[in-house]
């Protein structure tokens, strides 16, 4: 209970002056970066995290005398258009650079050229597929190669196996969600 008074104690005798600090938006392809020019701080005085939520904190707070200290607060919505676990910062000559990636998007399968040549067979009497030169060439019949892997222990085992590696997987990857993540401030 001490402990909370005195903290009140130290804020009352510390001033805050709270700004906004210069800030300018770099698109350049395939990312943003935004700057902020902070020359009056140091890395160690600086604290970038990104919630579970897509929100990008950017924090800091400097003494600019023994009771006076400098602080700002800057936070941005991070869209789902950026890759938020490759974010990184760097700061450097007073500069902190925040460079956020965008996502790559993935062709779906319909999209790639060879998707055509890979499809499957409608019925079990079409064994044969044109190439794009017309000539015909025999492809056997896929469908009970399939049947027949599915039937199988070792199919059904490595099934069960990759079924628990995805839950394990996922559980990992919404406990680490759940937690603030840090993006790291690299210095030159």
């Amino acid at each position: 209970m001490d402990s909370k008074v005195g903290g009140t104690q130290l804020q009352k005798l510390l001033s805050y002056d709270e700004f906004e600090p210069m800030c300018t938006w770099q698109r350049e392809d395939g990312q943003d970066v935004l700057v902020l020019h902070l020359p009056e701080f140091k890395k160690d005085q600086l604290r970038i995290q990104i919630s579970n939520t897509g929100i990008l904190k950017i924090t800091g707070e400097n003494v600019v005398d023994g009771k006076r200290r400098n602080r700002f607060l800057k936070e941005i919505k991070v869209t789902k258009d950026y890759d938020s676990n490759n974010i990184h910062a760097k700061f450097s000559q007073g500069r902190l650079r925040v460079t956020m990636p965008k996502k790559v998007p993935t062709p779906t399968m319909m999209d790639s050229p060879s998707a055509a040549a890979m499809a499957l067979p409608q019925d079990n009497q079409n064994d044969t597929i044109a190439n794009t030169n017309g000539k015909t060439s025999i492809i056997p019949n896929i469908r009970a190669r399939v049947g027949k892997v599915v039937k199988s222990k070792e199919f059904s085992a490595a099934m069960v196996n990759v079924g628990f590696v995805v839950v394990a997987a996922f559980s990992i990857y919404v406990a680490y969600n759940y937690w603030t993540s840090y993006v790291r401030v690299d210095e030159d």
